[in-house]
């Protein structure tokens, strides 16, 4: 059985599809959202987390790399040399003060199915099931439907949080294990949505029609993003868009900063960094305008 990298199994989740649940995040993922509040998912490898503000200084992880490469700047930030990292992870043990944290575990298929099926009553009580998010779990092909099969036959509801960017041959040969998608779609607009993501949506606009073609429940979900697409146009754009692939739910979900800290202890720069968390009437004009094209809204996950 292949086996998979995830960065976190959350237990009695209820917003990610149905009763109660066990939402699986798998690592990787193809677009580069500039707001993405999992940025420890965007790579498919295991990663290394610096938090700077519990950092002690004393430099035992630099002491404990055997490949030299980690460093204290001038400004005491710890700096990796990715180049030189063997992810053998002696910096992280030697790290007294947990400054340093591992994002990613591999898992086999067995393992996972074991775990989700520790809560079978609470998914049969309450008509829950297993959510693949991530990341984009799609991304992890071989593992990724060699799981869902596997929890198709112990009987669980399958949810998947997915952009639906994978090849179509690939989207074709998942979809019939998957019960419900909650399918990001992140700007109508492809010149935009390349721009802000660093790809197409051509692809993700042919998968999710696909699939409501096929009697997929699907729900689409627009993140609204400041100096984006967070404007009436852009929702008219959506309304028209949504019309002609058939889909009839969509849930527009705010922009928020929970995955500000997670930017900075990756070292990355963070684009939305001076933006405030919208409140859910900053998008009700949206939702009016998708509301009137005849489709079923709902602010939030």
């Amino acid at each position: 059985m292949p086996k998979g990298i995830i960065f976190n199994i959350q237990k009695f989740s209820i917003h990610d599809g149905p009763g109660i649940r066990t939402t699986v995040f798998l690592k990787g993922c193809p677009l580069n959202c500039r707001w993405c509040a999992n940025p420890e998912s965007k790579s498919a490898e295991e990663e290394i987390l610096y938090t700077q503000k519990t950092c002690l200084h004393c430099s035992s992880c630099v002491a404990a790399c055997p490949a030299g490469g980690l460093h204290f700047d001038e400004n005491g930030m710890l700096k990796f040399s990715k180049d030189l990292c063997t992810h053998c992870m002696s910096c992280v043990a030697a790290c007294p003060s947990h400054a340093l944290t591992v994002e990613g575990e591999e898992y086999t298929v067995e393992q996972v199915v074991e775990e989700a099926m520790k809560d079978q009553p609470f998914y049969e009580k309450s008509g829950g099931g297993v959510t693949l998010s991530g990341g984009e779990p799609l991304l992890q092909k071989e593992f990724t439907l060699a799981l869902l099969k596997a929890l198709k036959k112990e009987g669980i509801h399958t949810t998947i949080e997915t952009t639906a960017y994978t090849e179509p041959e690939y989207f074709k040969e998942v979809l019939p294990y998957i019960d419900l998608l909650y399918t990001d779609v992140k700007h109508p607009d492809d010149a935009m949505h390349q721009k802000m993501t660093d790809v197409s949506n051509e692809r993700i606009l042919k998968n999710i029609r696909y699939a409501i073609e096929q009697g997929k429940e699907l729900v689409a979900r627009v993140p609204v993003i400041p100096r984006f697409n967070h404007s009436v146009e852009v929702a008219e754009k959506y309304a028209i868009l949504f019309q002609d692939l058939g889909v009839k739910n969509v849930h527009l979900l705010p922009f928020h900063q929970m995955g500000q800290g997670k930017w900075e202890a990756l070292g990355l720069d963070y684009l939305y960094e001076n933006d405030k968390n919208m409140k859910k009437e900053e998008v009700f004009e949206m939702r009016d305008v998708l509301e009137k094209a005849g489709l079923n809204v709902q602010v939030g996950g």
